[in-house]
């Protein structure tokens, strides 16, 4: 019997592990559209603005291996084109204390701007923008901290909610051309003006010129939502580890328990 609860725990927290995360990829498309959705924890792309190019590229193309299945999702906007994609979170909440939220993105050239908003409603709450030959992160103009050029960098962001008005940024970039320039830098607590409930990625403004290394690529999206479910379960792994200990002791302390030892 003493086999019981532990094989509960073990059980539950296999469940915990698997059931609470999102994820989406390129390769779950065969064509990257408004509305479309292939992954889970997500509700299906918005294009905003598509005077340019959204599609499913190959990020080497132009930028740094961020490919599954040999793509990733692409926006180009040369000269006056520009694209914009956003999204929500599934069942349309906002993150939560404790969720997080990562993807990879990669681009080359450092002309007109492109990178990502997290949003409430239409509000920017925080930005990523590379332009003007910079790279800014929530208001920190990166160059200062000896972020310099790599053509085929990537960007690995990290956004955890730490209370209703503060959040964890964090982004490490790589380079495979370039490894000296392998940079990381953290935000410990970026102030929240509004709880994050989707996000948008977007280009404008770049060179005419259609090449892709004036493009912004991303993938690899992953989201643990805000954990209900988790602490309603751990809660009650607690109380049943809790009840069956106390039972083993009042059974014990009966004068019909008999040991087996």
């Amino acid at each position: 019997m003493r086999l019981l609860p532990s094989l509960f725990v073990a059980g539950c927290l296999a469940t915990l592990a698997h059931a609470q995360v999102g994820t989406d990829v390129a390769s779950n498309y065969v064509s990257w559209t408004s509305g479309s959705n292939g992954g889970s924890g997500f509700n299906p792309w918005g294009f905003l603005v598509t005077t340019g190019t959204l599609d499913l590229a190959d990020s080497t193309a132009g930028a740094g291996n961020i490919n599954t299945g040999g793509v990733s999702f692409r926006m180009a906007g040369g000269g006056s084109n520009s694209a914009e994609a956003a999204r929500s979170f599934a069942g349309g909440v906002s993150l939560g204390t404790l969720a997080v939220f990562t993807f990879d993105l990669s681009v080359n050239f450092r002309n007109g701007n492109k990178g990502f908003d997290l949003r409430n409603g239409g509000d920017t709450v925080f930005n990523f923008n590379v332009g003007g030959d910079n790279y800014f992160f929530g208001g920190v103009d990166l160059g200062n901290q000896g972020w310099g050029y790599v053509s085929d960098g990537v960007y690995s962001f990290e956004f955890e909610i730490t209370s209703a008005t503060t959040m964890r940024a964090a982004v490490t970039r790589t380079s495979v051309g370039t490894p000296s320039q392998d940079r990381f830098y953290e935000i410990a607590s970026y102030n929240l003006t509004a709880p994050i409930d989707n996000f948008k990625f977007y280009i404008n403004g770049t060179d005419a010129a259609p090449v892709p290394q004036n493009s912004l690529y991303f993938n690899n999206l992953t989201v643990v939502p805000e954990p209900t479910t988790v602490t309603l379960l751990s809660l009650g792994l607690v109380l049943t580890a809790v009840g069956f200990r106390r039972r083993v002791r009042r059974d014990r302390q009966s004068p019909f328990f008999e040991s087996k030892s």
